[in-house]
């Protein structure tokens, strides 16, 4: 009987794994060679190894990590969230609406006091004002919103440790 898969199952990773996951995370544009001379194996159990981790999902997808301080000045804000009620249907609706606002680039279901933390990123105070008036201020279902504006940022990892 075969097992169904659940969200919850994960893939086996290996020691290599976990090496190849570290090396792209660092440097996306390494080449299967470089990735292979790094963890002590030829190219093609490299490559097959690269090829697994994409489409079992372990690997998302690859992107560039922009300086911010080298394009524009932004600002960036934590807002914590408590929606008043918390229905499937108006959490669901609510997750919809502010996942496609461009302001937002992170969201997090949260425990605790808040139900839900965002992350907002604006050129300047007249930028976030409006998002918070307009945009966030319109949406239904919100009992309270808090706004913490990031004085600097002291870490900043896109990655995750193996």
């Amino acid at each position: 009987m075969k097992k169904e898969q659940t969200d919850f199952d994960f893939p086996v990773l290996d020691e290599t794994d976990c090496q190849l996951l570290n090396l792209l995370q660092q440097d996306g544009k390494l080449t299967v060679r470089d990735l292979a001379s790094k963890v002590n194996l030829s190219p093609t159990p490299v490559h097959d190894r690269i090829k697994r981790l994409e489409t079992s999902g372990v690997i998302n997808h690859y992107a560039a990590v922009v300086n911010r301080e080298k394009v524009e000045p932004v600002i960036i804000f934590f807002v914590n969230i408590v929606l008043k009620e918390h229905s499937t249907r108006l959490g669901g609706e609510f997750i919809k609406r502010i996942t496609v606002m461009k302001e937002i680039v992170e969201v997090y279901n949260i425990g605790g006091e808040f139900d839900f933390m965002i992350k907002v990123v604006v050129h300047d105070m007249g930028a976030y004002k409006n998002f918070f008036v307009k945009k966030l201020g319109e949406l239904p279902n919100i009992a309270r919103l808090q706004s913490i504006i990031v004085l600097d940022t002291l870490k900043y990892e896109t990655g995750i440790p193996f």
